[in-house]
């Protein structure tokens, strides 16, 4: 008897809620955002809804709220870092051009010229490998030597197109193309940027090699290495005059 009171009873609940007209769920959603302070008012809320965690584990309002700015705090401290990260990174790279500026202005050859730039990017910059492959009709090539080649040399050749265009290249070699440029040295290159020269009485390249693959990449901005280059030419252009 008792038993048949108490299911009568859950049947009669059951066909109340039923019969409940509940609000939609994008009215709860509209409501709450229109009422901003609707937990203010009704705190007690806040320790009783919970809400299912990834893990299984259920989790109140509040301890989400927690978790929820937590991650955010988090995805901004990160991007903070990679701000300040960029903005020394930056900061690093024109204290290098002033100063191959004013070392430039004191090179009278362009023995001199490459010895400034090489100094500044392979002991200053740490860049891994520097090679220049460049004509120049004041200077005789040598049989033994990259730096001066003659015009038909066969690198420059591949090249070429990138030296008449003046177009800065970054990332990603072949692996003939890598051992034409780095030779002895070509095993270690993991990637590569290349700084044509021309239009300053020598013809040529420079060649940057790393040994972090992500050092140079297809993607990377080029103002740094475009201004290098206006330093560069412009110093050549002095000495070959």
């Amino acid at each position: 008897m008792t038993n048949q009171m108490n299911n009568s009873i859950e049947t009669t609940s059951a066909e109340k809620t039923d019969d409940i007209d509940l609000p939609e769920e994008q009215k709860v959603v509209d409501y709450l955002m229109q009422n901003p302070d609707f937990f203010l008012q009704h705190s007690l809320l806040l320790n009783e809804l919970e809400i299912p965690h990834e893990a299984g584990a259920a989790i109140s309002l509040v301890e989400r709220q927690v978790s929820v700015l937590r991650e955010r705090n988090k995805h901004f401290e990160e991007k903070l870092r990679e701000m300040v990260d960029a903005v020394h990174d930056n900061q690093r790279l024109h204290v290098s051009l002033h100063r191959l500026s004013v070392n430039l202005f004191d090179a009278d050859s362009l023995d001199d010229i490459l010895g400034v730039v090489d100094d500044e990017l392979r002991h200053k910059l740490g860049t891994d490998f520097v090679y220049f492959r460049l004509h120049s009709d004041d200077i005789v090539a040598s049989n033994d030597e990259h730096t001066y080649v003659e015009k038909d040399d066969a690198v420059l050749s591949t090249f070429s197109i990138s030296i008449e265009k003046n177009r800065i290249q970054c990332g990603h070699f072949t692996e003939e193309q890598v051992h034409q440029l780095f030779m002895d040295d070509a095993d270690e290159v993991a990637s590569a940027a290349l700084i044509p020269v021309s239009n300053t009485g020598v013809y040529g390249l420079i060649a940057l090699g790393s040994k972090d693959e992500q050092r140079y990449h297809a993607g990377m901005g080029t103002d740094f290495l475009s201004s290098l280059a206006d330093l560069i030419g412009a110093a050549m252009r002095r000495v070959t005059a």
